[in-house]
């Protein structure tokens, strides 16, 4: 505008003042409608960001419930898992039990079994009789370990003597 003197303004000088309004005014309906693009786009990304915010928690939530369901699953394996292993125990634990009873089985059906060698046997009509075989192995004990008769005879036999299985002289 025109200096602040006391002079009046002419119509020029309004005309070039009202040009530059209007210049400033094309600017600003520029820059304006430059911002109404702007908020559309903005508009536009808010609805895309939204839908993406959307899908992105369904996904979060099937995925929380994939996991749930996986870690109910190996919370139940981890049962079983235990469970197994408790079981596993109990079978070594009976497994040791019943070796250790069919060891003791042994060596008590073997505690009173003697084993006599060069001792002959009469074979010639098939086995011998067990009262034979008793007489014989009282004799033997009286004549190899220098037993006594009546100690030989006085041992303790069981109910049913088992028959030899080989000649000669391993019986």
């Amino acid at each position: 505008m025109a200096s602040c003197s006391a002079k009046e303004p002419t119509i020029s000088d309004v005309m070039k003042c009202l040009v530059a309004i209007s210049d400033r005014f094309a600017v600003v309906e520029k820059k304006l409608g430059v911002l109404d693009v702007l908020e559309k786009k903005v508009r536009s990304f808010e609805k895309e960001l939204k839908s993406i915010w959307v899908a992105i928690d369904d996904r979060a939530k099937k995925l929380e419930e994939r996991v749930s369901k996986i870690k109910d699953k190996v919370d139940g394996a981890d049962i079983g898992a235990a469970l197994l292993a408790s079981r596993i125990e109990d079978l070594e634990k009976a497994k040791a039990s019943l070796g250790d009873e069919v060891t003791y089985l042994k060596s008590q059906s073997m505690r009173d079994n003697l084993i006599f060698t060069s001792v002959p046997e009469d074979n010639s009509g098939g086995n011998e009789s067990p009262e034979v075989t008793e007489r014989k192995l009282r004799q033997h004990l009286h004549d190899a370990l220098k037993l006594a008769k009546e100690t030989a005879s006085n041992i303790r036999t069981s109910a049913q003597i088992p028959r030899a299985t080989s000649s000669g002289k391993d019986s």
